[in-house]
């Protein structure tokens, strides 16, 4: 019997748990540093700390992606609900002036 498959397999799980915990700090940094700098701090790089520079550098790419993706939700969002309340005048238009004086004088002050 043979451990080699036994050994890939072990291999290809450690591997796998090492990428999520990868995965698990950079997104940490990434909304530590959106959290405590904003996004539009200076990105601050040092020449002599090449490794230092590549993670700043990574890190603020992070930042501003999930920058970006924060301001679209946003807007969308606001359009959903820009949607819903035109959606929600037109369903009481097409009701009885007695639903609609009821919902007039409940919602609208």
């Amino acid at each position: 019997m043979s451990t080699l498959p036994f050994l890939q397999v072990l291999f290809a799980d450690l591997l796998k748990l090492l990428l999520l915990g990868g995965a698990l700090l950079y997104a940490g940094l990434v909304l530590m540093s959106y959290r405590i700098e904003g996004p539009r701090a200076p990105l601050r790089l040092d020449i002599a700390d090449p490794a230092r520079a590549f993670e700043r550098l990574m890190v603020r790419m992070g930042v501003k992606i999930l920058d970006a993706v924060l301001r679209n939700a946003r807007r969308f969002l606001d359009l959903l609900a820009e949607a819903s309340a035109e959606v929600g005048a037109w369903f009481i238009e097409r009701r009885s002036a007695k639903v609609q004086e009821t919902v007039r004088s409940r919602f609208m002050i």
